[in-house]
């Protein structure tokens, strides 16, 4: 089943099916668990079971983690009553997990004789229960929302169709099997589900297979869908291309690079910054964008200007096959400054005074100066020399 289709089976199991007990286990089971889990958004997960026959069972701990690769396995004993009923409360205010996970959960029960039985796992996906949302099929794409009509809907599967067909004409991204969009009415509602940063409007979790945008209402909102859904879709993109391990390799001027450039509405103050950079000189390095991004305002947006305009730059110069090579190196554990000088030839620092330099073009008269100052200076040099030989010789004459 593709993940919007867990998803919509974890809504109907939380809406429709969660007072009604999931049998777990064979006929051969010692005991018969039917669990139950009540979801309250932000606030806690309580889990629930009922086991039979009651008296067989003398502890019970339930284990739970999210369904990714590595995750912490989380585990609470029980409070276990006379009739078997059980009951054990996950605190997401102190232990919150994001929207839409899927979370498996499963129990450990010590028995009367001493031994011990593992139940089969069960799944829960923990939605965000704060909206009603709506959606929209358009393969590979499903688009879910809660506020807008159906063309906000298309708008948005339209962005993410036009943006994945740039990204794999710009440097050859892979076809994703499925991917879910969330898009939130505005970025506090989205930031407080995920647990992002402030300043967030969007975020990709390709191992939940997901984007999540925040496309407010009013005259900005096209602009900001053809803008945030390429770029997310972007970096869900250069994950099933690099791998996890891979993606967290990847210069992060590079990734965020690819991923400017295969918005369909660029940011229009990329451009400004890009402008005055160039007048004071007032340059990032691209060798210090290769792990993190500056913290304040001005200096991420010159990261993200020079990150897009240096990408761009590369692709022109050596073409998407080249940049998907490159990529891919980087997937290989290749360091930042090594993968440019490996795929391209080129030091990193000399590819930036090239890239500068092309995108700050001289006049021709200017660019023949350049090459000539050196031929000037002797000509110069030369004829004061002739000029004050010819001073002197009239004043040993006076």
């Amino acid at each position: 089943m593709k993940w919007w289709g867990w998803y919509l089976a974890g809504v109907a199991f939380l809406l429709l099916a969660v007072g009604n007990p999931i049998p777990a286990g064979a006929a051969s089971a010692p005991v018969e668990v039917l669990p139950q889990v009540h979801y309250t958004f932000g606030e806690q997960i309580l889990f629930q079971a009922q086991f039979t026959p009651p008296d067989k069972v003398t502890k019970a701990v339930v284990f739970y983690r999210p369904a990714w690769q590595q995750a912490k396995t989380f585990f609470g004993e029980m409070t276990l009553e006379p009739d078997g009923s059980a009951f054990y409360a996950h605190n997401l205010q102190e232990d919150p997990f994001p929207a839409f996970i899927t979370l498996y959960y499963w129990f450990r029960l010590t028995l009367t004789d001493g031994t011990t039985y593992t139940s089969p796992s069960f799944t829960l996906v923990l939605t965000d229960t704060r909206f009603h949302w709506q959606s929209m099929a358009a393969p590979p794409f499903h688009v879910f929302w809660y506020r807008g009509d159906a063309g906000f809907a298309r708008q948005i599967a339209d962005a993410a169709t036009a943006g994945l067909a740039q990204a794999q004409a710009l440097w050859d991204a892979p076809t994703p099997e499925s991917v879910a969009i969330y898009a939130y009415a505005d970025p506090q509602a989205l930031q407080s589900a995920l647990g992002l940063e402030s300043w967030a409007a969007g975020h990709a979790s390709p191992r939940l297979g997901a984007l999540y945008v925040a496309l407010p209402p009013g005259p900005q909102q096209a602009a900001e869908i053809r803008r945030l859904v390429p770029h997310e879709l972007a970096h869900f993109l250069l994950y099933h291309l690099a791998g996890d391990v891979g993606y967290h390799n990847l210069p992060v001027w590079l990734n965020e690079g690819l991923a400017s450039v295969t918005e369909l509405s660029p940011n229009p103050d990329y451009a400004a910054a890009l402008e005055h950079a160039a007048q004071t000189g007032d340059w990032l390095p691209l060798s210090d964008l290769c792990a993190y991004f500056p913290n304040d305002a001005s200096g991420a947006l010159l990261a993200y200007a020079e990150s897009a305009s240096f990408t761009q730059y590369l692709l022109r110069r050596y073409g998407r096959a080249t940049v998907h090579t490159l990529v891919l190196t980087y997937a290989q554990g290749v360091g930042c400054q090594e993968g440019v000088v490996q795929v391209l030839g080129e030091p990193l620092p000399l590819l930036m005074h090239d890239w500068q330099r092309s995108i700050s073009p001289r006049s021709p008269l200017t660019d023949a100066l350049s090459h000539l100052w050196p031929w000037l200076l002797l000509l110069g040099m030369v004829g004061a020399s002739l000029l004050a030989g010819a001073w002197l010789g009239r004043k040993n004459q006076a």
